[in-house]
């Protein structure tokens, strides 16, 4: 039987469609259970933050209070070459950039390795399908290459397709074979169908182009019969042919699918650099484009958010401010998602005008590049933004999962040592 292993870390409100017949051993979704076992956290070092947490994850309501308290055992979990949050991995020393810093994080690392461990007992003699569908799974990616023998590995998943000829240069992966294959992804049932969602409310804004009800209660046909798995799309993945799905994507990509799959989304979180009304948002590329249709055609019961990628060229802090002004409204019920700073992929054309930086020395995997444009904020502008506006809106989803992107109802405010 094929092996298929999915490294820690990942979105562990999703889970993959495997082929018929393959054994998945999900590594993530374990690590993930194994630091926020409520006994770990009350026994740990520092059980005096993690005491509430712990309650919150023992009533197993999987909403957004249950999310907080798993990002607060995340970013306790202490390691030398790792700083997590609940959506987030950063390296100690160096970037992910870099393959040599992956090499030594991967090294270093001790948070996941009883999951490798792990991973080699399962392997025993088979080959290994290592699907690495983000960069926050390179660390543990290549700690398994190591521990397995990169001549028993076959690496694939989105991030793998995106990146196999800079991959295939790392010498510390050569013997493994690559596989241009990414699996599915669907959110987990118990995410999606937690919490509540019934509680309506109207929601409006001065420049609604359509209103929409938030926390409208959950259509029966949508939750009649046997669950039916809901497809998790981002990047440049398209919903699927039939069935229902959800998904974080940028405006730009979103905006043209068709309506027929519009008609079938349960929740979608849309990336945006800027917003001036719900008929002029500008995506990832600096395109700008209409959102009528696409509010229109979506359910009125599926939430719908955006999340503002801040610092894109040309794009100053006041306007800026006004979009997260706008967006903090509820325009036509359209919720604000989260601030991100924003990255400019390898592979992005700018609609405006900007000048790309080189990549710098040792960035032999590189996915965004530095650049400058008038009226670009500096780094140290998009930080103190980003900060301002997350103490000022506590109700902000807790992060970039799809478990945040399908809950139907505004997160409550936060407090204590989970609040982002």
């Amino acid at each position: 039987m094929e092996l298929l292993v999915i490294p820690p870390f990942t979105d562990f409100t999703t889970e993959i469609v495997p082929p018929p017949g393959a054994e998945v051993l999900d590594l993530g979704a374990g690590l993930v259970e194994r630091l926020t076992d409520p006994a770990r956290l009350r026994d740990g070092p520092h059980a005096a933050l993690t005491g509430r947490a712990a309650a919150v994850i023992e009533r197993a309501a999987y909403d957004d209070a249950h999310l907080r308290a798993v990002g607060a055992a995340l970013r306790l979990a202490g390691d030398p070459a790792l700083r997590l949050t609940l959506d987030g991995l950063e390296l100690a020393e160096g970037s992910t950039q870099s393959s040599r810093d992956v090499l030594a994080a991967a090294a270093r690392c001790e948070l996941f390795r009883p999951e490798v461990d792990q991973a080699v007992e399962a392997a025993k003699e088979r080959r290994v399908h290592v699907v690495v569908d983000g960069e926050r799974q390179l660390p543990a990616a290549f700690a398994l290459v190591r521990a397995l023998g990169a001549e028993r590995v076959t690496l694939c998943g989105r991030l793998v397709a995106e990146q196999v000829a800079a991959l295939r240069r790392v010498p510390e992966l050569a013997g493994a074979e690559w596989l241009s294959w990414s699996p599915e992804r669907v959110i987990r049932q118990r995410w999606y169908a937690g919490g509540s969602r019934t509680t309506a409310h109207q929601v409006t804004g001065p420049a609604a182009a359509v209103n929409r009800v938030v926390g409208a209660a959950v259509p029966a046909h949508w939750a009649a019969g046997p669950a039916v798995a809901v497809r998790w799309v981002t990047g440049v993945d398209v919903p699927p042919v039939s069935g229902p799905w959800a998904g974080r994507l940028d405006a730009v990509r979103v905006a043209a699918f068709p309506l027929d799959a519009l008609a079938r989304c349960r929740g979608l979180t849309i990336i945006v650099t800027r917003i001036d009304f719900l008929a002029a948002v500008t995506g990832l590329n600096g395109m700008t484009v209409n959102l009528r249709r696409l509010l229109a055609a979506i359910p009125v019961a599926a939430p719908v958010t955006c999340e503002l990628a801040v610092g894109a060229p040309g794009i100053d802090a006041g306007v800026v401010g006004e979009s997260l002004e706008l967006l903090a409204d509820g325009p036509g019920g359209v919720r604000l998602g989260g601030l991100r700073p924003y990255r400019m992929g390898i592979r992005t054309v700018w609609a405006g005008h900007s000048v790309r930086f080189p990549p710098r020395a040792g960035h032999d995997l590189t996915r965004w590049i530095e650049f400058d444009a008038p009226e670009t904020m500096r780094e140290w502008e998009v930080a103190r933004t980003i900060r301002t506006w997350r103490d000022r809106l506590h109700g902000l989803p807790p992060g970039r999962l799809a478990a945040c992107t399908v809950a139907t109802e505004p997160p409550a405010t936060a407090e204590g040592p989970w609040r982002r």
